[in-house]
């Protein structure tokens, strides 16, 4: 009986795809100084470790959203380097210019990692370590990756035996380094793209498509080292596809904390729906980080058909719950 995956398409993993707002802001322009960097210090490529964008310098002097990226890609550095507003929401973050099919686009520094290649963790749960030895064992943060997670591999001048640096996308919503050992990856092309087509086919929403999508990942597979010959199939989930294709999922650059309020306690779901199912509960003043969110002010449903429900957006934590705003306030951060 052959074995089936199951790649569970995390809703934290967005897809890059906030849309750019009208609006010019003179003051951006004393951050728009472009550095050419030392190329000597830079990878020849670079490695999407998280789905993420690209963005188009134009000329309000800010970067606006052009493309979506998938977990994996790799892209080419051209050495240049830059702070830059951002348009959709005015913030300052730094740039660097990359070639991607043959075009010249800005990406966030932390979306990409290198010198890298993509590669797929093939262990049911691979243990992350924070260093090349086996008594350091990650014990806070993110501990473990799944399997079929796409990572950055890193090269090593000085491989440990049965060790690998790779870049993951773990706690907090950035890149971060770990190591894990050389059983638990593969960086066969066949691998990473069997699963690189799959987690697409989990966003496509035509049937036919996505049936087709699935079909070419199990071709793909077939000639692989480690997913040789297995079927993949992906959950589909239509609430988060409908945000995403919308542009009404944005991801914090940097993650915001938030603490619970107005009453005893509220509600953690699995999607970003009072639809969805209620997955725990956080208490009146406990504090929880919110990694992404949804753009549009939308109204709670009320059990009270006479009264209207608290309007508010929904919040993305960083243990991959939602949260509906009403029933919480923003910490400010100093």
């Amino acid at each position: 009986m052959v074995k089936k995956i199951i790649i569970l398409f995390i809703a934290v993993l967005a897809l890059g795809i906030a849309c750019s707002k009208s609006g010019q802001n003179e003051d951006s322009h004393d951050h728009d100084v472009e550095e050419t960097l030392d190329l000597s210090t830079l990878p020849p490529q670079g490695v999407f470790v998280i789905d993420g964008s690209l963005s188009e310098l134009k000329d309000d002097g800010k970067m606006h959203w052009k493309n979506g990226m998938n977990a994996g890609d790799t892209i080419e550095w051209t050495g240049h380097s830059m702070e830059a507003v951002r348009a959709y929401d005015g913030l300052t973050r730094n740039f660097y210019k990359v070639i991607f099919n043959g075009q010249e686009l800005w990406v966030h520094d932390y979306f990409i990692f290198g010198p890298a290649v993509p590669a797929v963790i093939t262990s049911e749960e691979t243990v992350l370590y924070t260093k090349p030895d086996p008594s350091s064992v990650a014990r806070s943060g993110t501990v473990t990756l799944p399997k079929y997670t796409l990572v950055a591999m890193m090269d090593d001048d000085n491989p440990a035996d049965d060790f690998i640096p790779i870049a993951a996308f773990l706690n907090l919503g950035v890149p971060g380094e770990r190591w894990v050992k050389i059983r638990d990856i593969s960086w066969d092309v066949n691998d990473v793209g069997a699963v690189k087509l799959a987690r697409i086919a989990a966003v496509t929403k035509q049937p036919a498509a996505r049936k087709e999508l699935l079909s070419n990942a199990m071709e793909i597979a077939a000639n692989g080292k480690s997913l040789n010959g297995i079927p993949i199939t992906v959950n589909y989930d239509p609430t988060l596809f409908e945000l995403e294709t919308t542009n009404n999922l944005e991801r914090l650059s940097d993650p915001a904390a938030y603490v619970a309020g107005f009453t005893e306690r509220i509600i953690k779901w699995d999607m970003p729906s009072a639809d969805g199912a209620m997955v725990g509960t956080l208490s009146e003043g406990e504090q929880f980080w919110v990694t992404v969110r949804t753009k549009k002010e939308v109204t709670l449903g009320s059990s009270d058909d006479e009264t209207e429900g608290p309007k508010g957006h929904w919040l993305g934590t960083d243990d991959g719950c939602w949260v509906f705003s009403a029933y919480a306030s923003r910490i400010p951060i100093h």
